[in-house]
């Protein structure tokens, strides 16, 4: 059956969806694919993400990475193992390595990839991403803003005006992406965008557990994450120890707020959506209404909304919206300004001479059991 994925790789989990079409009509979007944000490359340069990558960092740390998709316009290379690489390189490849997987479940490729990328993203990073997705054999794949994913997403499920302004705020592990957006007559158009560092939930809670039970933070710390999530959706757990919402809700209040101010620069908003993961804290969506003179809409599933919003954005221009954003996401407001100098108006700042060698990007061909007909033999 033909399908389009949606690819969205976040700081701390990898997400992908796909519309799969039944002959005339595209369906829903479907999560089908949610891991942990990392990547190994083995001695013979083949990756491997997700579960068992975290399982092999434990034996070889030096082969693994995180967070190299932010990192993307930074020209001082990662050191995995002994071999250097560029952030986008291994962007691609992970890239690449999901679609792989997913095509093994769905017994044929995608007919089209799109991939989200930070809205604060200018010309120059996008060139290099695509560049690279295009030698990880990925040409023709489209580059979307997360908050534009995102607010597709929501578009699919209710009307939005053209002319209306609407604030998305990704609320994710590593950072929040705050921007605002206008609805021109097929599409989104990304106006302006915020960046901060994520909320230390996590921590946070971990250093309370440990004044209440003792022990040491490392061994408590998967334990809070884990009550953390169960508390978006329970009035209490055990961490160990009894521990209610309302008493997360009392240590996560401050950041949360800090975390949703760039939300209130934006006036006349028609709505403000919430997304990622730490939207789904019900104290998130409370305080934003408590903040805003608007209407607030939380995903019904805020951590897979960029994905799902990717894969409605990927399906075939004359029964999508156009991708015009995904690629060249206008800015208004400003001066009339070249592409370039509208999203990089400084230089990148000088670095030390770096020897760049071989730089190959690892392999993202690896699956060792691929369907006859596959990529892997062509390519022999």
């Amino acid at each position: 059956m033909r399908y389009v994925l949606g690819i969205d790789l976040g700081g701390t989990r990898i997400k992908a969806a796909v519309c799969r079409r039944a002959g005339e009509v595209w369906g829903e979007p479907e999560v089908v694919c949610s891991l942990e944000s990392v990547l190994h490359v083995a001695p013979d340069a083949t990756v491997v993400a997700g579960p068992e990558a975290r399982r092999r960092a434990l034996a070889e740390p030096g082969r693994s990475a995180r967070g190299f998709a932010r990192r993307i316009g930074d020209d001082v290379p990662l050191l995995l193992g002994d071999e250097l690489y560029r952030p986008e390189a291994l962007t691609a490849v992970v890239a690449g390595w999901v679609a792989d997987e997913v095509a093994e479940a769905e017994g044929v490729e995608a007919d089209r990839i799109a991939l989200t990328h930070p809205p604060g993203w200018g010309g120059h990073r996008r060139r290099l991403l695509h560049e690279a997705l295009a030698e990880a054999g990925l040409p023709g794949a489209l580059l979307l803003p997360t908050p534009i994913a995102a607010a597709e997403s929501l578009f699919v499920r209710e009307r939005v005006e053209p002319g209306s302004l609407l604030g998305v705020c990704r609320l994710g592990g590593e950072y929040v992406d705050t921007a605002l957006l206008r609805r021109a007559a097929a599409t989104f158009e990304l106006v302006s965008s915020d960046e901060q560092l994520a909320p230390p939930l996590d921590d946070v809670l971990t250093e309370h557990a440990v004044a209440r039970v003792g022990g040491e933070a490392a061994q408590l710390h998967d334990a809070c994450v884990e009550a953390k999530e169960l508390l978006s959706s329970s009035p209490e757990v055990d961490l160990p120890g009894r521990l209610t919402r309302t008493e997360f809700e009392r240590l996560a209040e401050p950041y949360l707020r800090l975390a949703l101010t760039p939300l209130r620069r934006y006036e006349q908003l028609s709505a403000a959506l919430l997304v990622g993961g730490t939207a789904r804290i019900p104290l998130a969506g409370r305080l934003a209404e408590e903040v805003l003179d608007c209407r607030v809409v939380v995903d019904p599933d805020p951590a897979t909304a960029a994905c799902r919003g990717a894969a409605l954005a990927a399906r075939p221009p004359a029964e999508a919206p156009p991708a015009s954003t995904a690629l060249v996401p206008r800015v208004t407001g400003l001066p009339e300004l070249e592409p370039e100098e509208v999203y990089d108006p400084e230089p990148s700042p000088p670095r030390p001479p770096v020897v760049v060698t071989p730089l190959e990007p690892p392999r993202r061909r690896f699956v060792p059991t691929r369907r006859s007909g596959s990529r892997d033999e062509d390519d022999e």
